[in-house]
Parts: structure tokens; sequence; C-alpha cells
């Protein structure tokens, strides 16, 4: 108590005597000293108190307020503190006491111990706090709550305006107050008729103000009845602007519908689903497409896969919503039900990384399988007649690079679909290629070339006549893109035409060669008899008339020929010696050879079998070649036959000469009737080589070169059952 032995006695005394609760509390809060009167308020002994702290008797939620007072005190923030608070009597019980607490100082000013005074709060005290503080509550949620709060009489007229609802209807409480509810609220669009429309309504409602500026809001208002001694004394109107709120539903709810709108009229069907307790519930389905396959949102919504669906269909697409639930993106399927094909795609929402539902969007896709299926159809129709057609057919690219071929391309040249692909066509002659040039020109152009008939290489080297027709491809847009070339092999064609103008020479000369025999025959063989006649008068002038009758034979001889021609003889066919036959016209021809400076060599290189032949034509046919082969040398050359088998069943007979030659376009038309490349020749002597071969079921092939000579290949059968 060394700490107060400065103080003034009459503190003592006061301290002492005085009716109020005082007590000395030190800095850390330990009780030093109270007066009797302290005592008696909390019921115990100073004894009991000394032993203690004071915040053992604050009720304990009000320990940590007392707390902060006292550090204020120390700090010189509060000079002095008066609360109400309860402390805890010894019986336990809560007393209301009236709390005053200050600090004393030294002469130095620093904080010595702590002073309190308490009184008890008599009941009568204490309500009318509770009022005071009631009030004060009452009057901050008025003044503050957000909402804005009309105060009105049971007449509707205001008596009080929150600062809330002033900011809301934009006019002062002085501008407010005095005037009737409904002469400034509208509902509708329409004035309110009397006051009691508003205050009799019992649930939310909506009233429309219009502000100073002339901009209608619109408020949600409720009622709150103010009751005094079981009467009612006036309203509360508890008012909040829901103009934006409005208008955002209102928007929301146009959006609500333009969706539903759109779901409802779009051509397909959009569904949603949820795997509840195991199964697939669809919460959305809607769209035109789902009225076309028989159903309404009704008989989809709220329902699961097997009642929807036939027992298959169902458990085929469960597999693909399995999927989609599992999170597989864009999981796409097919399903035709009552005819219609409609394509299914499915993704999943989530939320959190948890799965939320799974949306689906469906389009009916029924007339493009209908098409898929004709286009397929036709394709498979085209492939079938361009892989059975006769026709050569390549498509190229507009490098003139080849994409594909039929299969009677790789027949009529040689050449597969692999080995030209990518590749520009080897069809083409070197001689050729500019005509190639301008025909791909003419096709760049968008012109179309039309049964063009030309010459064309096989993969053999051996060149075919050809008809062509080609035209630009083109796409949806009209551009060129590629070229289509269709090719028919017309070399059987030409062949014939061929023979046919071959055949109209010979009928034109054979009824030439008639008339100009009888013509001639007639007087030859009055000029031979007179001529017999008169070798006999003059005997001496007979080798005159020898010459004479030799050369009318010879006459008589070529008059045959031409008979031939017109009525061609019956040959008579025998087995016979080929060997014999070139070894015997070798023979007769030697000694014309030797005249002419050329040397004959007879060159056999098997064993040459009999055949069955005209020995008097065959000798005619190679003494006609060899004497052709004799005036195309010049000088100092040789001719040679050379015989050999050709495969099993023919004998070939090659007159190879070194001679002048004969230029490649005119080795087509030999054999032609007057057609000869000799000064003085008729033509008709290699045209009646060609007959013989041909009655003997032969070929005769001629190939020549100007400069180094010409090879003439005859291929005998060794037998021909025709003859026989």
């Amino acid at each position: 108590m060394n700490k107060h032995s400065e103080m003034e006695p009459s503190f003592d005394a006061i301290f002492e005597f005085t009716t109020m609760g005082m007590a000395l509390i030190s800095l850390e809060g330990h009780w030093l000293r109270m007066n009797r009167s302290l005592c008696d308020i909390v019921g115990y002994t100073e004894r009991e108190l000394l032993t203690t702290q004071m915040k053992l008797l604050v009720e304990p939620n009000q320990v940590r307020h007392i707390d902060r007072i006292m550090k204020n005190l120390l700090n010189g923030e509060l000079p002095k503190s008066q609360e109400a608070i309860r402390i805890i009597h010894k019986n336990s019980t809560l007393l209301y006491v009236d709390w005053r607490m200050s600090i004393i100082r030294d002469s130095e000013s620093k904080p010595q111990a702590f002073i309190v005074q308490m009184n008890v709060v008599s009941q009568q005290s204490e309500m009318e706090r509770k009022l005071a503080e009631s009030e004060q509550r009452y009057k901050s949620l008025i003044e503050h709550n957000p909402a804005g709060i009309l105060t009105c009489d049971i007449h509707g007229r205001i008596q009080g305006v929150n600062p809330a609802m002033e900011r809301i209807l934009g006019y002062s409480k002085d501008e407010l107050i005095s005037q009737f509810i409904h002469h400034i609220f509208m509902q509708n669009n329409t004035r309110i008729a009397d006051a009691a429309e508003m205050l009799l309504q019992s649930d939310n409602y909506m009233v429309v103000f219009q502000q100073e500026n002339g901009e209608q809001i619109e408020l949600g208002v409720k009622n709150v009845p103010i009751i005094v001694n079981d009467k009612l004394d006036g309203v509360y109107l508890i008012a909040k602007d829901i103009t934006r709120f409005n208008r955002d539903r209102e928007s929301l709810r146009v959006a609500q519908q333009d969706l539903h709108d759109t779901v409802r009229r779009q051509q397909g069907m959009t569904l949603k689903f949820r795997k509840i307790n195991g199964n697939f519930i669809h919460t959305l389905c809607d769209g035109e497409l789902l009225y076309r396959l028989g159903f309404k949102p009704t008989h989809i919504i709220g329902n699961t896969l097997h009642d929807i669906w036939p027992a298959f269909l169902a458990s085929s697409i469960e597999a693909y919503y399995h999927r989609a639930w599992n999170g597989e993106e864009n999981v796409m399927f097919e399903a035709t039900f009552r005819g219609i094909t409609y394509l299914t795609s499915l993704r999943p929402i989530m939320e959190n990384e948890r799965m939320v539902e799974v949306i689906g969007s469906c389009v009916d896709i029924t007339e493009r399988k209908r098409m898929e299926t004709e286009l397929r159809e036709t394709k498979e129709l085209l492939e079938s007649v361009i892989n059975n057609t006769s026709d050569a057919i390549s498509v190229l690219d507009l490098n003139e690079r080849v994409i594909s071929v039929n299969a009677a391309h790789e027949h009529i040249f040689g050449w597969s679909q692999a080995e030209l692909a990518g590749r520009i066509l080897p069809i083409y002659p070197d001689y050729l290629e500019n005509e190639r040039n301008e025909i791909y020109n003419e096709l760049r152009l968008g012109k179309r070339i039309s049964g063009m008939e030309s010459v064309r290489l096989r993969k053999d080297g051996q060149l075919i006549h050809v008809s062509i027709t080609k035209t630009p491809i083109r796409n949806e847009k009209g551009d060129i893109f590629g070229f289509a070339g269709i090719t028919r092999d017309i070399t059987e064609r030409k062949q014939t035409e061929e023979l046919l103008r071959k055949s109209d020479k010979l009928s034109v000369a054979g009824q030439l060669a008639a008339g100009l025999a009888h013509e001639i025959r007639n007087p030859l063989t009055s000029l031979r008899g007179f001529l017999q006649l008169l070798q006999h008068d003059l005997k001496d002038k007979k080798h005159y008339f020898d010459i004479m009758l030799s050369e009318l034979d010879r006459i008589n001889f070529i008059v045959s020929e031409f008979l031939v021609i017109a009525k061609p003889e019956a040959i008579t066919y025998k087995k016979s010696d080929l060997v014999t036959i070139l070894q015997s016209v070798i023979a007769l021809l030697d000694t014309q050879a030797v005249l002419c400076n050329v040397q004959l060599v007879l060159e056999f290189q098997s064993e040459i079998p009999e055949i069955t032949c005209s020995e008097m034509h065959l000798k005619q046919l190679f003494i006609n070649l060899i004497k052709n082969a004799m005036e195309a040398i010049p000088k100092d050359g040789q001719i040679k036959l050379i015989v050999s088998l050709h495969g099993i069943d023919q004998i070939r007979v090659r007159t190879q000469d070194n001679g002048c030659g004969i230029p490649e376009e005119r080795l087509k038309q030999l054999g032609e009737p007057f057609y000869t490349t000799k000064e003085k020749g008729t033509g008709l002597g290699l045209m009646m080589c060609f007959k013989i071969v041909e009655a003997h079921k032969g070929t005769m092939n001629i190939q020549s070169q100007v400069g180094f000579g010409t090879t003439i290949d005859v291929f005998l059968p060794t037998y021909t059952r025709d003859h026989s």
C-alpha cells in the first residue's frame, strides 16, 4: 500500500465510507484494495478478492472489451470510461452495474493504478437504457437500410423517408413528407385511386414512380404494418428499385424464349441427358427432327433410352452415351428409325472436373445417305463401264500426268496403271510431239477434240491406228483441273479399209485386164497362124520367124497374166521340196545375175521339210522377188535368200538385198496394181507375188531403208489342210 502513502487522508475517508463500490486495481489487473460497498455488491470478502484478478468477476464475453478500455487508458487515448456491464455475483447471478474506470498517475504522469467505481443499475434504469438502445437500433435500421423505407400513417400520408428512399426516388425528405402515396405512385401505368389499394397489399407488389427527370422506375414494395397498443398506427413501405432487374429478367425471358424457339424450329434436334441411378435420363429434347421421328418432347424428357427406342437401337445408342459420359469428346453415331437416318454428335459438359451432363446435336442425313447411295451406285456403274469398255480411257492432271487409266488402256498400249501413274503418257511417237502439244493447248482453252484419227505407240514399239476423243474436266466453278481421253484402236478397221481399197483396184484392174486380153489375144492368134504358114515358104528366113514367134509367145504370156488378174486360175497343190524349187530358181537367174554384177547367195539355216504348194507359182514368186532385187542394185551388189523354220508350223524365206531401198511412205502401197517404184514397171509383178503368197495361206512382209537395201520375208505354212 506504500504506492498510496502520499495520497490525501481525505481519499481514504471517501474510499471507505462512500456508498459507491470502489477499488484500486494494479496495472496487471489484480485487486489491490476495495471498500466495503464493493464487497457487498459482488458478495465476496476483501480477502477473497485480493487473491483473484478483476477480470474473473466480469461476464466472459465482455472481458475483451474491458481489456481494450484498460489499454486505451494506459495509452492516454481515453481519460476515463463509463460502461454498463454485467458482473458475476458470488452466487453466480448476473448484475448490471454502471462501471466507471480511470487511471491514477503520479506527479510525472506515470500510471500507478486503475480506480474503479461501480453502482448496481436499478430495474427502471435498465428498461430506460434498453428502450434507448432499441430506439437507436430502430433509427439505425431505418437510416442505414439499403432498401428505401417510407413511413406512412393509416391514410397513406408520408411521415418519414430514409436516405435510401431519397436516393431511389430522386427527391429529398422534405419534398416527400406529408404527400399521399397514391398521388406519387402508379400501377400498370395508371394513377392509384386510393391509398388503401397500396396499404392493404399483403404480398409483394410493384409500383411505378416518375422521377424528376421524367424517367420512370419500377419498385418492388413490401408493406410492414406498424402496430401500437394492438392498433394499426401506420405502415412501413419497404421498396427496392427493380427497374434493372425487371429489364434483365425481361431480356433473359426473351433470350430464353428465342433459345426455345430456335431449338424448337431447328431442322435438326438438340438433346441433353444425365446419368441418374445408373440410367441415362433425358433432360431436354426438341427440334423439327424430333417431330418427324414421330415424337414430342414429353415422350423423351425424363425417360431412358429403353423407354423410347426399340431394344436393339437403344442398346446400340447406349454404348455411345457411355463413351460421352466417360469424357470422350465428339462422339458421333448414325441411327435409322422410321425411314429417317440421322447423325448425332455428343459432347460432355464438365464443371470443376465433374461430369454434369452431355449435350447432343442431331441432323437429318436421310437425303445425304440417299445421294451417297446413288452416287456410289453411279460410281460403280461408271467404273463398270470404264473397266469393261474396249476403248482406252485415261484421266490426266493439268500437267498432263496420269491420274488413272482403265484396263482397256493397259490391253491396247501395254503399260499398267502402276507404270503410268504420275507420268506423261509415253504413247506419242517422237515425230508427233507437235501434235501432242497442239492437242493439250486446245484442251486448256476449253475446246473438245472428237474423232481425231492418228497413230500411237505401244509398249512393244508397234504403231497402231487410233481414233481419239479428249475433253477438259471442270470443277463446280467451271475451272479446268484435268483432261479425260478416250482412245479407240482402229488398226483393224484401217486394215480392212486398205483391203477394200486394194480390192476395188483389183476389180478395176481385172475388168481392164479381161478386156485387153480379149482384144489382144484374138489378133495374136491370127498373127501366129499366118507366120507359121509363111515359115514354110521362106525357109531361108527361118531364124527371123523364130524370133517373131518367140515375141508373140511373150506377148501371149503377158496377156495370160492379165487373165489371171481378171479370173484367177485354179492352182494345183502337191507336196514339193522347197529346197529344190529355190535351187532351180537360183540356177535359172544366175547367168542374169552375173551380167548385172550381182552375187546370188542361197543359205539354209535348218532342215526344211516338204510343203504342200504349187511349184510353178512359187518359182514365179521367187523369180519376181529376185529380179526386183537385181533391178534395185545399181552395181556390185548381193542378194541373199535365207531359209529357216519359223516356229513349229512355218517356213520363212528371207530375200535380202543391199540395193537403193524404198522410202517408208511408199511401202504401204506396194502390191497395189499399177503402183511401181520402177521407171518402166506396171506394178503387176509384186501384186501377183502377194496373190501367190495369199493363195498358199502365207504372209509377206516388206522392210526397207533408203540407201541400205530391202528385206522381204515370205512365211509359208509347212502343211495346209485346205490344200490337201
